[in-house]
């Protein structure tokens, strides 16, 4: 077995509006290497370089990072948008308006007001999965139905790129 030891620098942000204390670790491991643990309430991240270029450490690396590239290391299954339910009826009604108006589908006007009454029961589910309606969201929109479900800002996100940036702010303030 053989043991390294290495110095790890904390940092500990608070007082900062509407965010709990939060303390980054930095390790460096060598030219172009480090790490970095963000933690704040009960919420941590971590992630480690091994290439970030020669004339980088992990502060610097960081500093020059965009928040999002940084965000997506921290969290990759985390996406920037959600689908948004709450809108899911509105759209499907407005494209079956649209569709009908434009004579792209060859739908009857029977057909049509069928196609709406679905989408009206939409909107009374809208907090239930999507893919629970396939049928319906399939009648409406097509084969690639899930593209037309709308989208909204994931809050997950903007909190992990609102810590981000405060971190980077506190770098800059003890650089």
């Amino acid at each position: 077995m053989k043991l390294q030891t290495s110095v790890a620098e904390k940092l500990t942000i608070i007082e900062v509006t509407d965010l709990d204390p939060i303390s980054v670790y930095l390790e460096d491991f060598g030219p172009g290497q480090g790490k970095v643990t963000i933690t704040c309430f009960d919420d941590s991240w971590s992630r480690y370089w091994s290439h970030m270029g020669e004339k980088y450490d992990i502060r610097s690396f960081l500093l020059k990072a965009d928040e999002h590239y940084l965000a997506g290391k921290f969290s990759p299954q985390l996406n920037q948008e959600v689908d948004d339910l709450g809108k899911l009826a509105d759209e499907a009604k407005k494209h079956i308006i649209e569709c009908r108006r434009d004579h792209s589908c060859c739908v009857t006007k029977d057909k049509t007001r069928e196609l709406f009454d679905m989408a009206e029961d939409l909107e009374s589910q809208h907090d239930e999965d999507p893919t629970g309606y396939r049928d319906a969201m399939y009648d409406i929109f097509g084969d690639e139905w899930w593209y037309n479900v709308p989208k909204k800002p994931n809050h997950q996100y903007e909190y992990l790129c609102r810590i981000i940036n405060t971190v980077k702010e506190a770098l800059r303030q003890a650089s």
